[in-house]
């Protein structure tokens, strides 16, 4: 009899799934942080920048909502390519919100993490990342809005996105800014 109970545990076994494969696809549709879309858009990040160079390129900043006045420290994210032709400079961070939202809030839990929903986004030109670290004057963030009309219809093959990669202890990068984007009086020169 004891026997018989074994044999039945050993089929329960083999028909077994794993409540892991049973999760429904996370929300976010073709946008969803998951690996096949990430990779995807740095696919078409690469294929864009390589045609476009760095005009057709965007450095992504999240604003610290733990932050303010001449402190508010923006934390980079990553850099959104598009077909400068075709899709907005708005429309590319609309349509690939969700990827960024996502990654900020997973690089940055501490930060970021528990206002996901509500992160504003700040843009700078593209490849600025060493003028923004010497506090360059010149270097200006703009806030972006999350959603923007017609952005869903932007085609994936005309956006890319290539999230940042935090390697130095977890550290991250991140610039200090005012309110409004610009360096505040006292970092400039420094």
């Amino acid at each position: 009899m004891l026997m018989s109970s074994n044999t039945n545990i050993e089929e329960d076994d083999k028909d077994y799934i794993s409540p892991m494969r049973q999760r429904p696809p996370p929300k976010g549709g073709d946008m969803a942080y998951i690996n096949e879309n990430i990779l995807r858009q740095l696919r078409h990040y690469n294929e864009i920048r390589k045609v476009g160079g760095k005009d057709c390129v965007q450095d992504v900043y999240v604003r610290d909502p733990n932050t303010s006045g001449d402190n508010t420290r923006y934390w980079f994210a990553g850099k959104v390519a598009r077909c400068t032709g075709t899709v907005s400079p708005k429309a590319a961070i609309a349509r690939q919100i969700n990827l960024l939202e996502e990654h900020a809030t997973r690089i940055r839990p501490v930060e970021l993490g528990r206002s996901f929903g509500r992160l504003e986004f700040w843009v700078a030109p593209g490849d600025t990342e060493v003028l923004t670290s010497q506090n360059d004057v010149g270097t200006r963030l703009q806030k972006v809005d999350k959603v923007v009309d017609g952005s869903d219809n932007v085609p994936l093959l005309e956006v890319g996105l290539d999230l940042s990669i935090v390697t130095n202890q977890g550290a991250g990068f991140y610039i200090i800014r005012t309110e409004d984007g610009v360096v505040p009086p006292n970092l400039i020169g420094m």
